[in-house]
């Protein structure tokens, strides 16, 4: 008992310091319980501040986006010649609302609840919901219109639109306005006279619901100005007497809810195991060893970081600069060094437009505007500098500011070399306007030089239109072979050149058709003599690898002064001209005459029977395979249309699609192919793809996404499945609505590829803007693989191009062993031609599939 009553020894009682060190710690800890409560409480109210600031710059920034839409949308109707010429004066209103120019899709596709033309006096065109009204827009709109007409007409020269928040209907609104006039570099025209095109949206509750979606905000609704508002942030919309109204989270709040209770519960555990301090202080000591580590981790893993940046710029295809505020270079990666062959050191300190200059923009400028939010920026810029060597290159930059404490320290970006992308747009653009065997003008350039020639009408000097076409050159193309008919041709092209004079133009149409076009030449008798100097000048013999070969020629006239001056119709009498030409004994000439308006009433009839088509279904689709040129594997088909003509047996589509396009009849054809198509394929297997061609009428005159939307749901077929083929004459109709077109067809999950890639005005333009998945190499570029070098480049140019781009490429016009090798060495994705398959009907090529499937059974 004495043991246990034992008073402790003096070593084991607690010591005065001790207790003055627990009483310290003990007030040291609820001071910074009041420290963590009162920094916790104010980073609540700070992250309430914070997001009640966002949410407000976030409606702003939505709703002035909106507007910057609208204002870019009816910049678009209101500075337009069409517009001006139709609805400035007396209203067209076949033109605005019947051929849907500014018609109901303002508002079932824009959303546009108000549409209208309005001057001083009244309401010229009204649309209310896409319909058209009588009533004046006054009646919807209760804001006076007077100041806004002449706000809109004040910026007519400057292309800007005026925006008001009114209301409409008793709404609130956004009202965009401009005046309508021609789309002219300068205005010639008073602004104070034309009309004024208003657009009215509507901030209806979907649209205030898709607005706020769009940048992350709950509950935007209108309310009346004067309604209670509480401490949730608003925007005022004008004068109309409404504000908008949104749901601004509290994340202070949310944080106050979730961490408080947990954090008073620690800090109440931690009061009564304050005898535990010292473990406690052990404890955190080992922790702030474990943070350390961590620490030093972290600072392991940036260096290691920072080293891979560095071995990746320098590992890079393009090159890295630097420079300082002042635009000298500071930082040149390896990369540099291998493209320019130049040292870094040789260009470090020296300003950047020294190395690199761009005859557009200044290259100083540019970056400038780069640290200016206020100024509209360039992605990339191309630019221009000769390397080591003197040899013109050529770079895309792109350039970012490099600002350090908000201020403005230089300038980061990269160079990527596109030498050879230049070279091969510029081939590519010299091809497409000229033929690629003979050298000569081509079809797009014989427009062109027509266009040109016959611009002034009357007045321009008279033109000769000579429509020439070789007899007897097909027997010597298909007894010698294609070497032989290409030297025919071009020795026919050098003696046409022969025979012109300057200002007269040469160009071949295809095949061995070509057109002479003779300024100044109008006399019969001129005529007469030149037509007889040429067939006689074409009669001499061609020598081929030592054998004379003997042609003639048949020619067609037309004459501006008798035909007229539209190029199309000129190049349609000559052509009707050659046809009775060859008719009548070959080797002679003929002039268009009325009389041979036979032709044109022969074209009436098959346009008859094409109707008549359509309705007896006397169409058929016949199926080329497409191969992928790695195993030969049969990947996709194209659908080709015939048409069984009761008469005439089975047409090809060169004998009517033109006809077709003429008239409205390609559209009820295209939704035909395209339905047939999808229908046929649908239980063919599931990795084959279909594709059809679109034609660029089609596009101008029905709803292609519509129809094509409607038939994948009609049959059922897979839309990944179907290809559409689209030529370059789409793009160059309609820019913007083709873009559009397209990025819905896309949406639909359908395939996109250009067709006759090379021969337009800017194909590789397109690609960069339009989302293809894939391209079509011209056959023509095919055909000269085996002969000329030229087009053996730029085949590898395109293939190379359409792989930088991740865009499957499939080389068309595959007919000989030889050219199916050559492609193979070039690395050519897919092809197609007669030398693997010709198109066959829908039996031949089902048998055909199996017998390929049964073939790769076999084998595995």
């Amino acid at each position: 008992m004495d043991r246990i009553a034992e008073t402790p020894p003096a070593s084991q009682r607690p010591s005065l310091q001790t207790g003055k060190l627990i009483t310290a710690i003990a007030a040291l800890f609820a001071l910074a319980c009041l420290i963590a409560l009162g920094a916790l409480f104010n980073i609540a109210t700070t992250l309430n501040t914070n997001e009640r600031e966002k949410s407000s710059f976030y409606a702003h920034k939505a709703l002035e986006q909106r507007l910057e839409s609208s204002r870019q949308f009816l910049s678009s109707y209101a500075v337009w010649n069409a517009a001006y010429d139709h609805l400035n004066g007396s209203p067209d209103l076949h033109w605005a609302y019947e051929e849907k120019n500014v018609g109901d899709s303002l508002y079932g596709a824009s959303g546009y609840e108000g549409v209208f033309v309005v001057d001083d006096q009244t309401t010229k065109y009204a649309l209310f919901k896409g319909q058209l009204s009588k009533a004046p827009a006054s009646t919807y709109i209760e804001n006076p219109l007077a100041p806004i007409i002449a706000k809109a007409r004040n910026v007519a020269a400057e292309r800007q639109q005026i925006t008001e928040h009114v209301l409409f209907n008793g709404w609130p609104a956004v009202l965009v306005a401009a005046a309508i006039r021609p789309d002219d570099e300068v205005l010639t025209i008073d602004p104070q006279t034309t009309s004024v095109m208003l657009f009215v949206d509507q901030l209806t509750p979907e649209k205030l619901t898709r607005l706020g979606t769009g940048v992350g905000l709950a509950g935007m609704h209108i309310e009346k100005s004067d309604a209670p508002l509480g401490d949730q942030p608003s925007l005022q919309l004008g004068d109309t007497g409404y504000r908008l109204d949104w749901i601004t989270p509290r994340p202070g709040d949310q944080l106050l809810w979730a961490v408080l209770p947990p954090l008073l519960g620690a800090m109440l555990v931690l009061g009564l195991l304050m005898v535990y301090f010292f473990r406690y202080a052990l404890r955190t000591s080992r922790e702030i060893d474990a943070n350390l580590r961590s620490l030093q981790a972290s600072n392991q893993a940036l260096e290691a970081s920072e080293q891979r940046f560095r071995a990746v710029a320098e590992a890079a295809s393009d090159w890295i600069w630097e420079t300082d505020r002042h635009h000298r270079l500071s930082y040149l990666s390896q990369r540099f060094v291998t493209v320019t062959g130049f040292q870094s050191e040789d260009w470090l300190g020296q300003p950047l437009n020294q190395l690199l200059s761009c005859e557009t923009t200044p290259l100083i400028q540019w970056l400038d505007n780069q640290a200016d939010a206020d100024s509209p920026q360039l992605a990339n810029l191309r630019c221009a500098y000769r390397d080591h060597t003197a040899q013109m290159r050529f770079c895309r930059v792109s350039a970012r500011s490099i600002v350090f404490d908000g201020k403005l320290v230089g300038y980061r970006g990269t160079a990527s070399d596109i030498t050879d992308e230049v070279a091969a747009h510029a081939r590519i653009q010299h091809l497409s306007m000229h033929d690629a065997l003979t050298g000569l003008a081509n079809r797009n350039k014989l427009s062109r030089f027509l266009d040109q020639a016959l611009l002034k009408g009357q007045e321009a000097t008279p033109l000769t239109l000579l429509l020439l076409d070789l007899d007897s050159f097909k027997p010597i193309n298909d007894s010698l072979g294609h070497p032989a008919g290409d030297a025919v041709l071009l020795e026919v092209a050098a003696r046409l050149r022969e025979s012109t004079r300057d200002g007269d133009l040469v160009a071949r149409l295809g095949g061995d058709e070509f057109v002479l076009v003779m300024n100044g030449m109008d006399s019969r008798n001129e005529i007469d003599r030149f037509c007889a100097r040429l067939i006689d000048n074409l009669h001499q013999p061609i020598y081929y690898e030592e054998q004379a070969l003997h042609i003639g020629a048949s020619l067609g006239v037309a004459q501006t002064r008798l035909q007229g001056t539209d190029a199309g119709e000129l190049i349609r009498c000559a052509d009707i001209a050659l046809y009775h030409a060859k008719a009548e004994g070959k080797n002679t000439w003929r002039y268009f005459s009325p009389e041979m308006n036979e032709q044109i009433q022969y074209r009436r009839q098959l346009e008859n029977d094409l109707r008549k088509a359509l309705k007896n279904n006397e169409f058929v689709l016949h199926y080329q395979p497409r191969y992928r040129l790695e195993t030969l594997e049969i990947v996709s088909v194209e659908a080709l249309v015939r048409w069984q003509h009761p008469i005439e047996g089975l047409l090809g589509p060169d004998t009517f699609i033109p006809l077709a396009e003429q008239t409205d009849l390609i559209v009820p054809l295209g939704r035909w192919v395209l339905h047939e198509a999808c229908k046929t394929a649908r239980n063919w297997p599931a990795q084959l793809l279909v594709s059809v061609n679109l034609s660029p009428a089609q596009f101008s005159r029905s709803d292609v996404v519509k129809d094509v939307h409607q038939i994948l749901v009609e049959t059922g077929f897979p839309a990944q499945r179907l290809e559409l083929e689209i030529t370059e004459n789409v793009m160059l109709n309609d820019i913007e609505g083709a873009l559009g077109t397209m990025n819905a067809l896309k949406e639909l999950g359908v395939r996109l590829n250009m067709d006759d890639f090379g021969t337009g005005y800017s194909s590789l333009g397109y690609l960069r803007t339009y989302p293809f998945d894939s391209i079509k190499i011209d056959k023509r570029f095919i055909a000269g693989l085996s002969s000329d070098g030229n087009d053996r480049a730029v085949v590898q140019a395109i293939i190379n191009l359409g792989k930088a781009m991740g865009l499957t490429v499939t080389a068309e016009g595959v007919e000989t062993e030889q050219q199916l090798k050559a492609l193979g060495k070039e690395q050519c994705h897919e092809v197609q031609g007669y030398y693997l398959s010709k198109p066959i009907d829908k039996l031949a090529f089902e048998a055909l599939l199996q017998s390929t499937q049964n073939s790769r059974a076999d084998v595995c």
